[in-house]
């Protein structure tokens, strides 16, 4: 075979394809884009030849929950998910998005707000970076089309815009039913949306417990009859297409499984249900999920369900933790925001504390960032500060004193200037992640990549679970969750000739060293987004390299080639595929 026939050969690696198939040693032949041949290699010759001698070669991650919708805008990459092996980005999730939107000064700032409040991205940055040229959703994908992007972006329709678009206003979607005229303009412009290359709409539907707040009162879809819902996804049933992301479920808090069911019914289409998430002192919530799974699937639905389960943790400003917003007590505090005699006002408000005591219960506080007991002070403005360093639980014992109190009194002494962290998030048992994993409707991840980015970077999911779960524990094969990130999402979702290294697919690739990949126990703090806003990132150790469509994007050291190959990935059936 001749010089260049191929533009990479990947040598010597421990292919891991993808299909859940036992991993090989061979060697890899990448041309245009797309694995080209597997094996048969030896005398063939290509325009780079990397060695992946000891090393893993398995398919990029498809991170199916992100919020990137901004970032985009941005961070080519999308990092730091890019840093852990992620080469797809399922954006607009939980029915936020910026599209479509009308073209009105007002409406975007709405838009932009519904972001932060939601998934804490800066409105800020998002203001500086987004042009808002677009109107449509059609528009919109033309114009991610159009951003250099250094991995593949697809997009489900976020039913909040889709609703405000149609209805006029957050208001008008939150509080009533459309009218019969504005229900078949929805419709219209979900199926424009889907021959464009939208993979489906995407909402949440918590009722009031939940912090998706907009001035006080739930997101559109949270508060919405679910009969909307219904009646789009009547769409995708005619037209035999496209998927639905439903997040209805917080343990013990929400169980509105109902509805993705019925839209799984309604549709015909896949529906993937949010969230799955394991407590130890809940243990019986995850069987809850999973029977609700085997029910489903016994009635000849098409159902699965995201979990948000890795070894995670927030490290948070005072003043951006707002996940105990789920209990109205707490956003009184919380909407005080940067009015900081406000906040000590309240946090010395002993009526006031009372009332949080009365929600601060291990099952209360289960959905909304956990017990006060549970997060480590980190930061005071006097760094000589004794508490620092300590559980909050443990500062509570030493002063005698309720932990309620240990917390707010140095809101107080800090003029809420403090930082903390959680501990121990959710589960780290083995097990009930192995009851949960194995099941073969439950797909990985909630990394919640670009949201959130002020405490939170979920980034790593895939890296902790194969470095735990595979490695550490040996309770699943690398080949059982690289499926899992990969070929599984990607049918899930409708790529295809995604998700798999198999001949004629997209050459999405990572490479690592099994025994060196890992990740920092601590986030890194970074200033480097558009208006100076920082966000909170974690790297990735082990990882040699990452290809995307057949190009470097990163290579060891998590050094950015400067490559961007990345693409909007329109789902088979859509007109553009």
């Amino acid at each position: 075979m001749s010089i260049n026939d191929y533009d990479v050969i990947i040598r010597n690696g421990t292919l891991i394809d993808g299909t859940n198939t036992p991993r090989k040693l061979t060697d890899i032949g990448i041309r245009d884009g797309k694995i080209a041949k597997i094996g048969g290699l030896r005398n063939a010759n290509a325009a780079r030849i990397v060695d992946a001698t000891d090393r893993i070669v398995a398919p990029g991650v498809i991170d199916v929950h992100t919020h990137y919708d901004g970032a985009i805008f941005w961070d080519p990459y999308c990092t730091p998910s890019a840093y852990h092996g992620m080469t797809t980005a399922i954006v607009s999730n939980c029915g936020f998005g910026f599209a479509p939107c009308k073209k009105d000064k007002a409406t975007q700032e709405r838009y932009m707000g519904m972001m932060e409040a939601t998934e804490q991205i800066p409105t800020a940055a998002l203001r500086e970076a987004l042009p808002f040229s677009w109107e449509s959703f059609p528009e919109w994908l033309d114009v991610v089309k159009g951003l250099d992007k250094g991995v593949n972006v697809a997009s489900y329709v976020p039913l909040n815009s889709l609703m405000m678009f149609v209805m006029g206003s957050p208001e008008d979607a939150r509080d009533r039913l459309p009218t019969e005229a504005e229900l078949q303009e929805m419709k219209r412009l979900l199926r424009e949306a889907l021959e464009a290359g939208a993979i489906g709409f995407a909402f949440s539907k918590l009722d009031e417990f939940n912090s998706h707040k907009d001035h006080g009162k739930p997101m559109p879809t949270d508060a919405a009859d679910e009969s909307t819902a219904y009646a789009l996804a009547e769409v995708l049933r005619d037209m035999d297409y496209g998927i639905i992301q439903a997040l209805v479920d917080l343990p013990m808090a929400v169980d509105n499984n109902h509805i993705a069911e019925q839209l799984a019914r309604i549709s015909g289409r896949p529906v993937i249900q949010n969230i799955l998430v394991p407590f130890d002192h809940i243990p019986q919530e995850i069987d809850r999920v999973l029977n609700w799974l085997d029910h489903c699937e016994a009635e000849g639905l098409d159902c699965y369900s995201q979990a948000l389960a890795f070894r995670t943790w927030q490290e948070s400003k005072l003043l951006d933790w707002n996940t105990w917003d789920i209990h109205p007590v707490f956003t009184e505090f919380t909407d005080c925001d940067t009015d900081i005699d406000a906040r000590v006002a309240k946090a010395s408000d002993l009526s006031w504390r009372d009332r949080v005591r009365e929600v601060h219960t291990p099952d209360k506080m289960t959905a909304g960032g956990g017990m006060l007991d549970n997060l480590k002070l980190i930061s005071m403005p006097d760094k000589n500060d004794p508490r620092i360093g300590k559980l909050f639980s443990e500062i509570a014992a030493e002063r005698g004193v309720d932990v309620v109190d240990a917390f707010f009194d140095a809101v107080i002494d800090s003029r809420c200037d403090l930082d903390f962290r959680t501990v121990q998030s959710i589960s780290q048992n083995p097990a009930l992640f192995e009851k949960m994993y194995k099941h073969p409707r439950v797909i990985a991840g909630t990394s919640d990549g670009g949201a959130h980015i002020r405490f939170f970077s979920g980034a790593n999911f895939s890296t902790d679970l194969l470095q735990w779960l595979a490695i550490e524990e040996k309770r699943f094969t690398l080949e059982e969750l690289h499926h899992k990130f990969s070929m599984l999402p990607a049918r899930v979702v409708g790529l295809s000739n995604r998700g798999a290294l198999l001949p004629g697919f997209a050459a999405d690739v990572m490479i690592y060293s099994p025994e060196d990949l890992g990740y920092p126990s601590q986030y890194e703090l970074l200033t480097d987004l558009p208006g100076g806003e920082y966000r909170r990132v974690i790297h990735a150790h082990g990882i040699d390299l990452i290809m995307v469509n057949g190009e470097v994007t990163f290579e060891s050291g998590m050094k950015s080639t400067g490559a961007i190959p990345g693409r909007v990935l329109l789902p088979a059936g859509s007109a553009g595929s």
